[in-house]
């Protein structure tokens, strides 16, 4: 897990960074997904959607980290 730390003007940078990793995970998700759609596996019942559950989480995580660092940005900014 990441932490946002340091000081304020580090906060920006850290929370880009975190966006960033973040993204870069759901990417590998979802390119695990569409590789999944064409050679189909068979799973247990409910695993698919609990990793569609995965990629709604890291949805909402980098929406609520980019809200984080917009916030921040402009308390950097006044």
């Amino acid at each position: 897990m990441v932490e946002l730390v340091g000081s304020p003007s580090g906060l920006e940078l850290d929370a880009r960074q975190t966006v960033a990793k973040i993204e870069q995970k759901a990417l590998q998700l979802s390119a695990l997904l569409r590789e999944l759609d064409n050679h189909p596996v068979l799973f247990e019942p409910g695993l698919r959607d609990e990793l569609d559950d995965v990629l709604d989480q890291l949805g909402c995580r980098i929406a609520a980290t980019r809200a984080l660092e917009q916030r921040q940005a402009s308390l950097l900014a006044d």
